[in-house]
């Protein structure tokens, strides 16, 4: 990486958000934000390029101040299609996603993952369901959400949209593009992920 200043300060204004939701796997990616060792930041398989979306995204009127970190680093991210277990290619096409710390991420980190996600507007994700306890925090658009039985509720930036592990949860965007940032903790194992 040339110049860490705008990766390191994406990683820090994330733990800022983070360490706001009152759970202890908030708290952790908080933390582990926060002392990340950028000098370990590595470049992973990149597919896509959704330069344009994020773009999108970060012209709403609603986003947050967060997004513009993201914008100035938008560079040093590699970002993938996600193709959970189950998921239609055509929503997979419209969810750009990218890993900042973990298993699979910039920053290599084994107790937690954190990441952003970028949506076109009108895509649903099914409801589904992983291991890991999740949580949504909505950076920039709005998006409907439900999970177990709530029905789908508005979300908008600055919310925080919690999984517990196993929890049937599904999203979808209206008008607008969805930005937003995610952390897993407990189980990491992605194999786990299902449509229901």
């Amino acid at each position: 990486m040339d110049d860490p200043t705008h990766f390191r300060n994406l990683l820090l204004t994330l733990s800022d958000a983070f360490s706001r939701e009152p759970r202890a796997g908030g708290q952790l990616a908080a933390q582990s934000l926060k002392s990340a060792d950028v000098s370990g930041y590595r470049r992973i398989a990149s597919s896509e390029d959704p330069s344009a979306l994020l773009g999108d995204a970060a012209g709403l009127p609603s986003a947050l101040p967060l997004v513009e970190q993201v914008m100035q680093c938008k560079t040093q991210l590699d970002w993938t299609c996600w193709e959970g277990e189950g998921l239609d290619t055509m929503i997979s096409q419209r969810l750009f996603t990218t890993e900042l710390l973990g298993p699979d991420g910039h920053i290599p980190a084994e107790d937690l993952r954190v990441g952003l996600l970028v949506s076109e507007p009108w895509t649903d994700y099914p409801v589904s369901s992983h291991s890991g306890e999740e949580t949504y925090l909505v950076l920039s658009g709005v998006a409907e959400w439900v999970v177990g039985d709530t029905g789908y509720i508005k979300h908008r930036p600055g919310d925080f949209v919690h999984h517990p592990a196993w929890a049937p949860h599904g999203r979808r965007t209206m008008n607008d593009p969805f930005l937003g940032a995610w952390r897993w903790s407990g189980d990491l194992n992605l194999s786990t992920f299902s449509v229901k």
